[in-house]
């Protein structure tokens, strides 16, 4: 969706030079407890999107008005909702911090996450439906197995050991469980450095990125497990028992073994088709969330600490309710075990020009993503803004490709309709 504060009739034509930056917009409240910080409600949303999903495949057979939903009405709710600017003092930092309450949802939706996988497992098993359906079935359950992944990087980020095991545990089912172990200490420390598979280059497309991250992902977890049983369990050999790496790779095919038990072969294809659609998800959303930025080498090897100017942030207020903050990205690498109600929004930050929902999809369509995030990272890059004719002709591209992703998904929610499952 365009910017809504900027005109689109603008006409594009070559410009060198940026705005300065827009007027402050992050603020506190002078209420003691505001509700739109004090409030977990918002929190469940997500939930009310997992049963609005069971009832459109259960009840009405219709899983590509799920994809519809998620990818254009979504986008739609960020545009025309007032964004989501407001932080916590430090007062309410630390009342927030101490509540229980906000941890009730993360849970919650780790359990439905895992009731709704196999019960889709055992749906799609039970008996032969189409191609068409089936695929509607898989792809939008895919993508909330990719979004759970986000409320596993939440509770594994802190140090309470149930969060940390839950977290964990529920990356099983994606064979990306790997991805506990790098994230926190690979990605976390080397993020908008060359060292970093899972930061995006500057004009490189999706496509030329996954392969990197994930193979590269891989490879980092494994040299980041073998320095701290080397040099911090003394061990005199990284093959050893305490070999996380070791285990996580045995259960990368032990898991589809127990699934082809359970749910038998084509059970085993779904849940393999599956964890790679997650995990193309995944990396979409770390693909849009560092694209471009870089730490400055301050000696060979050694580069400037992480801080809230190396994280693509994004206010768009629904989306972060879904997200639980995740767009607040550049507070939680600066302070990674911040719990998610605490999380900061700064002016000093880059600011994506729209939320997760669409941003993501726009990173699978390099043409698109270029024409719109090149003038913006250019423009943070030499301390301002994009001007006017710049947000103008990115506008245009953004409204040419949600059309394309309205008519697309349309069509596909229209065929449910008129040809039954």
């Amino acid at each position: 969706m365009p910017n809504k504060e900027v005109d689109t009739n603008l006409t594009s034509k070559p410009v060198d030079t940026v705005h300065e930056p827009e007027k402050k917009r992050a603020f506190h409240s002078k209420q003691e407890k505001p509700a739109a910080l004090f409030s977990t409600l918002p929190y469940y949303s997500i939930l009310g999107l997992y049963f609005l999903v069971y009832i459109l495949i259960e009840k009405y057979h219709q899983p590509w008005t799920a994809g519809f939903i998620v990818f254009v009405l979504l986008p739609v709710c960020d545009y025309v909702f007032s964004e989501d600017w407001l932080n916590p003092n430090s007062t309410q930092t630390k009342k927030l911090d101490d509540d229980v309450l906000f941890k009730i949802p993360l849970y919650l939706t780790v359990i439905v996450d895992w009731c709704f996988y196999f019960w889709v497992l055992n749906h799609l098993c039970a008996q032969p439906f189409n191609l068409y359906y089936c695929g509607g079935v898989l792809f939008i359950t895919g993508i909330l197995l990719a979004t759970n992944i986000v409320v596993a990087h939440e509770l594994f980020h802190k140090h309470d050991f149930l969060g940390r095991f839950v977290g964990g545990f529920t990356l099983v089912r994606t064979l990306y469980t790997h991805f506990f172990i790098e994230h926190q200490y690979g990605h976390h420390r080397n993020v908008a450095t060359p060292e970093d598979p899972a930061t995006s280059r500057y004009g490189e497309s999706f496509y030329a990125y996954l392969p990197r991250a994930v193979f590269g992902s891989y490879a980092s977890a494994w040299e980041i497990e073998k320095k701290r049983l080397i040099n911090i369990e003394e061990c005199s050999t990284h093959w050893h028992p305490k070999n996380r790496m070791i285990w996580y790779t045995l259960g990368y095919f032990v898991y589809p073994a127990i699934i082809c038990k359970y749910f038998g072969f084509y059970g085993m294809i779904l849940s393999l088709y599956l964890a790679f659609q997650a995990v193309i998800f995944l990396e979409g959303i770390d693909y849009i969330e560092h694209y471009g930025l870089e730490r400055k080498e301050i000696a060979p090897g050694e580069y400037e600490k992480v801080n809230i100017k190396h994280s693509w942030n994004a206010p768009h207020r629904i989306t972060n309710y879904i997200l639980f903050k995740l767009q607040r990205h550049s507070d939680h690498h600066e302070n990674g075990y911040k719990p998610y109600q605490t999380l900061a929004t700064y002016d000093e930050s880059p600011m994506l020009p729209n939320g997760y929902a669409f941003c993501i999809m726009m990173g699978y369509f390099p043409h698109f993503w270029f024409k719109v995030m090149d003038p913006c990272l250019m423009a943070y890059r030499k301390g301002g803004v994009p001007t006017p004719e710049q947000q103008a002709e990115a506008n245009k591209h953004m409204l040419i490709l949600f059309t394309l992703v309205s008519t697309v998904f349309g069509a596909l929610s229209l065929i449910g309709y008129i040809r039954p499952y």
